[in-house]
């Protein structure tokens, strides 16, 4: 976020908060801004407000950021409980600021390719939207993934980008049927895979299937329409390598190969720039706060559909 932010004109970045001293003063010194000791003074100096810490933290966070008057780049998932998203998107409405959700896969460009492919007809009906990623988990140093204070599964954390993004190109889910596997026995509340058949409003079909467990990094996801299916593919976790299409006119497969890696996406800088231009002049920003409450209802919808061993409603009761 600090090196998009560091390439728009007009934008500067006046203070870093870290509870980790050295790393806001090294994250300050690569951009100019001032070294905050608290929370507060950090939201004092600013018009527009980044948050990026643990899911845990955001509610407090952000009411404290809105309360100020600042607008405000919430990181996914807009929390790690229902209860503290809910306080954030009521605070969010009642404000009269920009508060965005840190969404960056709607500005891949695999990811709008894929949208305009559905949006397009070549594939004819799309009725079924499938993603599989695996890729090795957290590693042996700290993270806060793993501490048993802060820590958030994959179902919450990492599987919200999935979730918005069948959203975001197939539209609302209607309810679930998940499987969830915690990897990890000294660690039996981190959920580490997810298996997840969904059911559209539209009546149409989404899968999801996540492993931060794997040895073997792979990352596709696709389209099946009564015509033609599209698929992205790339060999880790993130990385979308290709964009493979076949309807049934086509003699042969087309593959264009994309290169959009995480690590050089332009998504973190498309994303920056949307989210400074909607402070700048109201307009919409590229993923709202109920776009991050929707995604939150999911997966826990996903989390107790796993423990209940049932169909789950998104929003409601047993399907």
């Amino acid at each position: 976020h600090i090196e998009a932010l560091k390439t728009i004109d007009g934008v500067r970045i006046s203070a870093i908060y870290d509870v980790a001293r050295e790393r806001a003063e090294a994250a300050a010194a690569s951009c100019g801004a001032i070294v905050c000791s608290d929370q507060r003074q950090c939201i004092d100096a600013c018009d527009a407000v980044y948050i990026a810490t643990p899911p845990s933290f955001h509610r407090e966070q952000v009411l404290m950021a809105l309360d100020a008057g600042r607008h405000v780049f919430c990181e996914k998932p807009l929390a790690a409980s229902l209860e503290d998203g809910l306080a954030i998107a009521e605070a969010a409405h009642r404000s009269n600021k920009q508060v965005a959700v840190g969404f960056n896969m709607r500005l891949r460009k695999g990811g709008m390719l894929l949208r305009d492919l559905h949006r397009s007809g070549e594939l004819g009906h799309v009725y079924n939207f499938w993603i599989h990623r695996m890729g090795p988990g957290i590693g042996p140093t700290y993270n806060w993934r793993t501490d048993p204070q802060l820590l958030c599964g994959v179902a919450v954390e990492s599987v919200s980008h999935d979730i918005d993004m069948v959203r975001w190109i197939c539209g609302e889910i209607k309810d679930v049927r998940a499987t969830v596997y915690a990897s990890r026995a000294d660690l039996p509340a981190y959920d580490t895979d997810v298996n997840v058949a969904m059911t559209l409003a539209s009546g149409d079909m989404a899968l999801i299937h996540v492993s931060w467990a794997s040895p073997l990094g792979h990352n596709a996801r696709g389209l099946i329409g009564t015509v033609g299916s599209a698929m992205l593919d790339g060999p880790m976790m993130w990385d979308w390598q290709s964009l493979h299409v076949k309807t049934t006119a086509m003699p042969y497969e087309q593959v264009t190969v994309i290169n959009d890696m995480l690590a050089s996406s332009d998504s973190y800088l498309n994303q920056t720039r949307r989210f400074i231009e909607s402070v700048q002049t109201g307009v919409d920003v590229p993923a709202s706060v109920d776009d991050g409450l929707k995604a939150l209802e999911v997966s826990h919808a996903i989390l107790r559909s796993a423990r209940e061993g049932c169909v789950v409603t998104v929003g409601g009761a047993h399907a």
